[in-house]
């Protein structure tokens, strides 16, 4: 069912599984590299832990992450074993393109990475120039990118290695790998950067959930006051008749088309002729927990103060 989630209960379990990790992993040579690894690889632990007299357990997360290098086929010669489907069966077809198809997987986990880096930087930048709207980063691009959403955010803790090659005839790959080391080096967690502010945030959070928990009771005394009743107004409009000529029936004048009962459009003079109209109206409306609705607003109002949202969108 695609679920990769073991319990390590000791050091020997944990060795086991990283030697059937090895075996399981894709491994080809290519004309870049002889033991070239065919995918990127992830090792996620999960350490939960409780306190003395504690129920509620703390966890933690280590991720190693080994990446594989960007390839270029022109190098890697990947792509030297595809036949056509006509000159072979499907089955060898597919087979044949296997090196192609893990290059393309690598290289496309590999450019969403960089485009989350990217927008991890630009969304820095923004927030020192005090823009409200971040833009947004796009963690979702890619599995590789969703697993390393908490490594890269929040309050993690990152360390990235970069290897290059020492042939000159890598020199290119190496120079853009250590580029990008250099962009990731650059980036800072946000929660380290508000960290001056975490009693303000706690405080805000906190403020937040007790509105929220005031807002709810309301509701349910709203839902248990509120009843629709009938209303009759007295509703009073101007009409304005302009249509002054009117239309005329002769019904003695033969039509041209047949038949009789010609009509006759009068000309309109323009005079405005306005009258006042009284009708009455029924509606239902809810009522029996006007108080109750006012406080609910007032609490919307509040939460949205101490979110920073529009106020005049909340009230409407």
């Amino acid at each position: 069912d695609g679920q990769c989630e073991e319990v390590v209960p000791d050091a020997e379990a944990f060795v086991d599984l990283l030697k059937r990790g090895e075996e399981r992993k894709r491994k080809a040579s290519t004309e870049m590299n002889e033991r070239s690894t065919r995918a990127h690889t992830l090792v996620i632990l999960r350490l939960r832990q409780c306190a003395h007299k504690q129920q509620t357990p703390v966890e933690s997360i280590l991720s190693l992450v080994d990446l594989g290098g960007s390839e270029r086929l022109d190098k890697s010669k990947a792509n030297e074993m595809i036949r056509a489907p006509g000159q072979v069966n499907w089955q060898e077809y597919y087979r044949c393109r296997e090196r192609v198809t893990e290059t393309n997987n690598i290289n496309q986990g590999l450019l969403a990475l960089k485009r989350c880096v990217l927008a991890l930087n630009k969304r820095q930048r923004c927030a020192q120039e005090g823009r409200h709207v971040l833009p947004r980063v796009p963690f979702s691009d890619s599995k590789l990118t969703l697993l390393l959403e908490p490594a890269l955010n929040g309050e993690a803790h990152t360390s990235i290695i970069v290897c290059g090659a020492p042939e000159d005839r890598h020199a290119e790959e190496t120079v853009q790998s250590l580029r990008f080391g250099e962009m990731c080096s650059s980036v800072q967690h946000e929660a380290a950067e508000r960290s001056a502010s975490d009693e303000a945030g706690w405080a805000v959070k906190s403020a937040v959930q007790q509105i929220d928990a005031d807002i709810r009771e309301v509701e349910a005394a709203i839902r248990s006051k509120e009843r629709w009743e009938w209303r009759t107004i007295t509703r009073v409009d101007v009409i304005d008749e302009k249509d002054t000529g009117g239309t005329v029936v002769n019904r003695n004048e033969i039509m041209e088309l047949g038949g009789a009962g010609a009509v006759e459009i009068a000309a309109d003079d323009g005079t405005s002729r306005k009258r006042t109209v009284q009708h009455e109206v029924r509606s239902q409306v809810l009522v029996g927990a006007e108080a109750e609705n006012v406080r609910r607003d007032d609490l919307l109002r509040r939460r949205a103060k101490l979110l920073g949202e529009a106020v005049e969108a909340i009230a409407a």
